[in-house]
């Protein structure tokens, strides 16, 4: 664990109770309450255009699905190599690119890596190969950990395609040759998964610091060790510092290997922050594996909590009230159709297109907008219906 923050004398007397049992997460069956409500901030005072970057993200950013498909490139067995099946947004990757590949006419099987980046991830790619598979798709794998392991499927002729994951072309992957065939293309302003994930939390700032009308101690709650949080992370602390009156008081820095101890971790963080106006949770797994019941049990009132991707725990949260109160969407199940969209046009020899995926900001000032309960956030626009009838006509 990392914090990089004061100790200071007035952290929250609530905390001292945060041993004691947290409150039932759904006590309350009102929406959750307004976010912080922004001052009167002059422009100068704010990152430069993030007053029109969060109200773009309010409306949404997600623009139309690729006009064109290739014909269904037939008889193909495809792989989900998921990091870890109890993220739930690894699980929807997975069974998103299962209903595509169905409806695309492929056999499709998943693997649980199991958060075992030095052993199961790697098992799965090899156990994918021995089956048959022509085709893999990594779940939040990124490409570093299983480079032998993907060097071997592609000696075998496995295309290799990428949701959620990096190719070892990256540099936070080693900067080496790229193993990865495909993968998701996201919106026209994207110039690639880094770029889309670092401006994701370049919004996450923007949206805090809007929202406090430019002043805010903020705790931030990153995951290192993985691509995605590491741009994630990168994206926010550097468009934070474009805000004059906000500072980061304190940095909670999760690793896959301290998910057991992700609830005291950031308890303690908590603690030793003191007053905080805004606490980031750059990923949405960090609120269920244990920032969520924290939260509840510390009673914070009047903070804003920005959480991440708005899965269905974090949406389910926001509902009940306490804790977490605006999520970031942006669509896990229409980056797993755009990937197997993405595979077909690979195997039919055509170039990767742009999939038009971009994102919108849920929070208590937009509840038209949240998907209905028991549903992730799953984009504006209908890409099951859209790929199909493309795979249909190409």
């Amino acid at each position: 664990m990392s914090l990089t923050l004061p100790r200071r004398s007035s952290a929250r007397a609530a905390l001292v109770l945060l041993a004691a049992s947290a409150l039932a997460l759904t006590a309350c069956s009102s929406p959750a309450s307004d976010p912080a409500s922004t001052s009167a901030a002059t422009d100068a005072e704010l990152p430069p255009g993030a007053v029109e970057l969060v109200d773009a993200a309010y409306a949404g950013t997600s623009t139309a699905l690729p006009e064109a498909a290739p014909p269904v490139s037939d008889g193909h067995d495809v792989w989900v190599i998921s990091a870890f099946q109890q993220v739930s947004g690894l699980a929807q990757i997975a069974s998103e690119v299962q209903a595509a590949a169905d409806e695309i006419g492929w056999d499709s099987n998943v693997c649980d890596g199991q958060n075992n980046a030095n052993g199961a991830w790697a098992t799965c790619i090899r156990q994918a190969v021995a089956a048959g598979a022509d085709a893999l798709v990594l779940a939040g794998v990124d490409c570093a950990p299983v480079r032998q392991a993907l060097i071997e499927a592609r000696e075998a002729g496995v295309a290799v395609a990428g949701v959620s994951s990096f190719d070892c072309s990256d540099p936070t992957q080693g900067g080496s040759e790229p193993l990865f065939d495909t993968g998701v293309q996201y919106g026209d302003q994207f110039t690639d998964t880094a770029d889309f994930f670092t401006r994701v939390g370049q919004l996450r700032a923007a949206y805090i610091a809007t929202q406090t009308g430019g002043e805010a101690r903020i705790l931030h709650v990153e995951f290192a060790g993985v691509s995605i949080g590491e741009y994630i992370s990168d994206g926010f602390t550097e468009e934070i510092a474009n805000c004059p009156g906000c500072e980061i008081v304190g940095t909670v820095t999760i690793t896959p290997a301290d998910l057991p101890q992700l609830r005291q971790m950031f308890e303690t963080g908590l603690l030793e922050a003191g007053d905080v106006d805004a606490i980031s949770v750059d990923l949405d797994f960090m609120l269920t594996l244990g920032v969520q019941p924290a939260l509840v049990s510390a009673g914070l009132e009047d903070t804003l909590v920005l959480g991440g991707e708005c899965v269905i725990e974090t949406l389910d949260y926001m509902r009940a009230g306490g804790g977490v109160n605006a999520c970031i969407g942006f669509s896990n199940g229409r980056a797993s159709w755009s990937a197997v969209d993405q595979l077909n046009r690979f195997f039919s020899g055509t170039e990767p297109v742009k999939d038009g995926i971009g994102w919108q900001i849920l929070d208590a000032s937009n509840q038209d907008a949240w998907p209905a309960e028991g549903d992730p956030y799953d984009d504006s626009v209908d890409y099951r219906t859209g790929y199909a009838e493309l795979w249909t006509q190409g």
